[in-house]
């Protein structure tokens, strides 16, 4: 229970960045040959709800990914549950 706890607090805190009900994901691209969803899959990390989860975890494991890896900020706006969830966090409901 804590955890949902903890993971409201970072979702009442987090910055927007401009983005409706964002989450951020850690983008490690690879070069790929062709098109395949595992080899995709294996380039994303998260979802993280807040930018600074997503870097501390980028610091903490940068053995585990290239130095092209990246935070990305995403928008859940398509997704009406996490949509929701968001902006009743935000008291925009």
């Amino acid at each position: 229970m804590k955890e949902i706890k903890d993971i409201i607090k970072v979702l009442e805190n987090a910055k927007n960045e401009s983005t409706e009900s964002p989450y951020w994901l850690v983008l490690d691209p690879r070069q790929n040959m062709m098109c395949n969803v595992h080899h995709l899959a294996a380039q994303i990390t998260g979802p993280f709800f807040c930018r600074e989860d997503a870097e501390d975890y980028l610091e903490s494991r940068s053995y585990a990914h290239s130095d092209k890896a990246v935070v990305y900020c995403l928008s859940g706006y398509w997704s009406g549950k996490y949509n929701c969830l968001h902006r009743a966090l935000e008291g925009k409901s």
